[in-house]
């Protein structure tokens, strides 16, 4: 039997287990990448449609304003004329 054939062997499973452990570090950090890109993608997803949800609000508000400058600016816009045009929405 030749000297040193245990300490080989250990040697060998050492490195089969450096092997694998390197593996396991490389697919955690894929596994972590995919994760971040997909939170990156999700946030920005988020803003955009706030960005949309508040131009569609600043829309309504500024065509509601509109309607009613033009409803208040009409002539003899009474108290009834006003309540009744409120009634039915368009004011």
């Amino acid at each position: 039997m030749a000297v040193g054939g245990g300490f080989y062997r250990f040697c060998r499973m050492v490195s089969k287990i450096n092997r694998l452990i390197r593996w396991a570090v490389t697919l955690l950090m894929v596994a972590a990448l995919c994760f971040a890109f997909y939170e990156v993608g999700e946030a920005s997803g988020r803003k955009e449609a706030k960005i949309q949800i508040i131009e569609k609000e600043v829309e309504v508000i500024k065509y509601v304003e509109k309607k009613r400058a033009e409803i208040q600016a009409k002539p003899n816009a009474g108290r009834d004329a006003l309540l009744e045009l409120m009634r039915a929405g368009r004011l």
